[in-house]
């Protein structure tokens, strides 16, 4: 793996490769699919009061649409450790309260099968795992959420030049 280095907002947007463009439209789309798309899930998929495990359930619902709804914004906004809180919030520890449902409480989601709940897991992972490699792997990302660039390619970086007048020349004597 490169080493990336830091470097000043200037420089990373000087960078041709910043910017939303490319392939960070993908995920810009389904974002802000799944932002329009919570209404219709909350009105789907809640649960009356008085219905078996309700309210796990709408806590549940509301939890993830909360989320998405976080992850949107902050993907909108740039957030620089955009990488790391998604690995950690939607791969590890997703995966790790799904896992704990399903030891202790076995077909609350629907899934009364467990190979059935196991496969919903794998198959939530494999949607949400490219993303993850692509941040990883990604240039145009590090330079446009993190400024950073490889360590060779800022090292040949010129630094911005300025497009303010500056000081006038000093008089010569």
């Amino acid at each position: 793996m490169a080493k990336w280095v830091r470097v000043g907002p200037a420089v990373a947007e000087a960078h041709p490769l910043h910017g939303m463009g490319g392939w960070l439209r993908v995920p810009s789309f389904f974002l802000a699919l799944a932002v329009l798309g919570s209404p219709f899930l909350l009105v789907r998929e809640w649960r009356p009061p008085g219905a078996p495990d309700a309210l796990l359930l709408n806590l549940d619902l509301l939890l993830s649409i909360g989320l998405t709804l976080a992850a949107t914004v902050l993907w909108f906004r740039r957030w620089r450790h955009f990488r790391p809180a998604y690995v950690w919030v939607f791969l590890v520890l997703d995966s790790a309260l799904q896992l704990a449902g399903f030891l202790l409480a076995p077909g609350l989601r629907g899934a009364a099968d467990p190979a059935e709940a196991v496969a919903e897991m794998v198959a939530g992972l494999a949607f949400l795992l490219p993303l993850a490699i692509a941040m990883q792997r990604s240039r145009r990302y590090r330079v446009t959420f993190e400024q950073r660039l490889r360590a060779e390619e800022a090292a040949l970086t010129p630094p911005p030049t300025s497009h303010s007048p500056g000081l006038p020349p000093a008089p010569s004597c």
